[in-house]
């Protein structure tokens, strides 16, 4: 065993963890641990964190504890290393979370420079109503955001501002729930910006830069949300984990969950589910002391999506079990705001598409068909998409001519809602109903879905 790693040992044994409770409060295997001291892998960038703190020692400590040169492993600038994932995607994923690793510090370390480097990991370029909220949004594009028209007045800025970030966060997720991502993005993005500026180039007190941070956490998870929505995956990456550094900074550590369990649920949907299920229960344990009933449940949601997507029925069921004895029927003043959109509903909604994952028909049909019907229309984009796992639900259960009716009705929904998400839904049910297109019902849907893709051509 290398000498530093040896003293990376040495140091878990001093703080009085084992190898198990360590792992334990991070959320990995005790092999993992094992891994770590042995110096056949390195952390994550996004666990090291949280490992420094269970040692007590700053990232610095921690990464001169873990700077081990040994074949394969190769520095890349200062305190950062490269990591290898076994099986991860190629690409800039595990390159974004290296860089991520560079503005991950703790609250106590932010400073002007931090703010700097979050700024171009934030902005770097790598390849209500319906009604009422298309026409809030219209409005929103004509007018400058009011932080930048506070650095025209000056530069000195306090809490009431942060406030005032929330607030239209708050109101803009408002939107989130009528329009979709490529109708929402621009002004959103405009948003995120315009704070960034603000909270690069103001002053204020330590108090109010801990909220001011806060408040940048919570719009760079709607950001990433929306551009996730809108197909733009690469820049919702690295808006979650830009965000994660930001709400680390400001000790808001439920914020921080929710954003790397953001950042969970896509790689689920497009990635590795590995690194899913354990983004998601990073995220679960860094919040489940501090977050509220509602806060885990929906944490565990995301951790039960990552599993399923995985095909570990166990663990899903774990972790939907643990979701369904959640108090989350009854709303906590202590609720973020962030988290209003998770309602018993919501928890059915995922239990089914769980079903779904796992091949399990019968049990989605009964979950999902209980409780979709009840969505309003104008929430169009989140009833289709759940009318869309509804319809694969059928169609596992043998039934293509009910699967191809409950995809019309999703596709009706969908239409003229621009969202990806909802686009690649919509093509993959056309997909799996191929080889039944002598049905009536399923040429019917073949055909709308064809032209709608000819049209928009």
């Amino acid at each position: 065993m290398p000498l530093k790693r040896h003293r990376l040992a040495q140091r878990r044994r001093t703080v009085g963890h084992s190898q198990e409770s360590l792992a334990e409060k991070l959320g990995v295997d005790r092999t993992t641990v094992v891994r770590w001291e042995r110096a056949e892998s390195s952390p994550q960038p996004w666990i090291r964190p949280g490992l420094a703190d269970a040692l007590a020692v700053s990232p610095e400590q921690l990464a001169d504890l873990l700077d081990d040169v040994r074949d394969g492993a190769t520095r890349k600038g200062q305190g950062t290393h490269l990591v290898e994932v076994p099986q991860c995607p190629a690409g800039s994923f595990v390159e974004c979370r290296d860089r991520a690793a560079k503005v991950s510090i703790s609250a106590q370390t932010w400073d002007a420079d931090r703010t700097e480097e979050l700024a171009a990991f934030l902005t770097a370029d790598d390849q209500l109503a319906p009604d009422s909220a298309l026409r809030l949004s219209q409005e929103w594009r004509t007018v400058p955001p009011p932080q930048l028209a506070q650095l025209d007045r000056g530069r000195r800025v306090g809490g009431l501002m942060a406030q005032l970030i929330r607030d239209r966060t708050e109101a803009l997720r408002r939107m989130d729930d009528h329009l979709g991502g490529g109708d929402l993005y621009d002004l959103v993005y405009r948003e995120l910006r315009a704070t960034l500026d603000l909270v690069r180039e103001a002053t204020y007190t330590e108090k109010t830069g801990r909220h001011l941070l806060a408040a940048l956490g919570e719009l760079c998870q709607l950001t990433g949300w929306v551009a996730s929505d809108a197909g733009l995956t690469e820049h919702a990456e690295r808006f979650y984990l830009g965000g994660a550094a930001a709400a680390h900074a400001a000790g808001d550590e439920p914020l921080a969950a929710n954003l790397l369990s953001s950042l969970a649920y896509q790689v689920a949907n497009i990635g590795d589910p590995r690194e899913a299920v354990v983004l998601a229960s990073t995220a679960y344990q860094g919040a489940r002391s501090q977050g509220t009933a509602r806060v885990r449940a929906m944490l565990l949601d995301r951790l039960a999506w990552a599993n399923a997507r995985l095909g570990d029925s166990r663990e899903t069921a774990r972790a939907l079990e643990a979701v369904e004895d959640a108090a989350i029927d009854e709303p906590s003043a202590e609720d973020p705001q962030w988290v209003y959109w998770l309602d018993r509903a919501e928890a059915e909604v995922m239990a089914g598409r769980c079903q779904v994952e796992l091949q399990k028909p019968k049990k989605a049909i009964q979950l999902l068909g209980g409780v979709v019907p009840g969505y309003d229309d104008d929430h169009g984009r989140e009833k289709a998409l759940y009318l869309s796992w509804l319809a694969e639900a059928h169609l596992q259960d043998g039934d293509p001519e009910q699967a191809a009716s409950v995809a019309l009705l999703a596709l009706k929904l969908s239409t003229g809602v621009a969202s990806a998400r909802g686009n690649a839904r919509m093509k993959h049910l056309d997909n799996l109903l191929a080889p039944h297109r002598a049905n009536l019902v399923v040429r019917t849907f073949n055909e709308k879905i064809t032209t709608l893709c000819t049209e928009a051509s």
